[in-house]
């Protein structure tokens, strides 16, 4: 989450580049999931009366901010800053935790809380890992898998 602030920051055109591809699977996945719902559902009308409500509400309460998710995977578009992030953090050669919670804020000043932002980028990278992981087993398309 970032601060209501601009983005003053280091900008890195591959992320911004990578971003766009990140845009577009996120985008996709949410059409997937509503499609496939509408498809149950056409199939049988009466099933809309299980579903809660706001069960796709892309909207957490805010101050429980993420802790706060949809009944259903939204796939809520992230923003590029996020890459700029994790490569700080891939590329960080800091002696331990706490040094690096102190640097990544005074690197990201508009970033609210990057560290649980670093979290959650890394398990949706997890969820994608076991979604390919997944279909390259039953497609026997290992190489992709082990290209990740």
């Amino acid at each position: 989450r970032l601060k209501n602030v601009m983005w003053d920051s280091d900008v890195d055109f591959d992320l911004a580049a990578f971003h766009a591809l990140v845009r577009a699977l996120k985008r996709t996945l949410r059409q997937l999931v509503e499609a496939s719902l509408a498809h149950v559902l056409l199939q049988d009308l009466s099933k809309v009366k299980i579903l809660p409500a706001g069960f796709m509400s892309a909207t957490p309460i805010k101050d429980q901010y993420p802790s706060t998710p949809a009944e259903l995977p939204t796939f809520m578009l992230p923003r590029a800053c996020m890459g700029i992030l994790v490569k700080f953090f891939l590329e960080y050669q800091g002696k331990d935790l706490e040094t690096f919670k102190t640097d990544v804020t005074k690197r990201f000043p508009c970033c609210v809380q990057p560290i649980d932002d670093l979290q959650l980028a890394f398990t949706f990278w997890g969820d994608v890992r076991r979604c390919v992981d997944t279909v390259a087993e039953q497609l026997g398309a290992e190489d992709l898998s082990e290209d990740m």
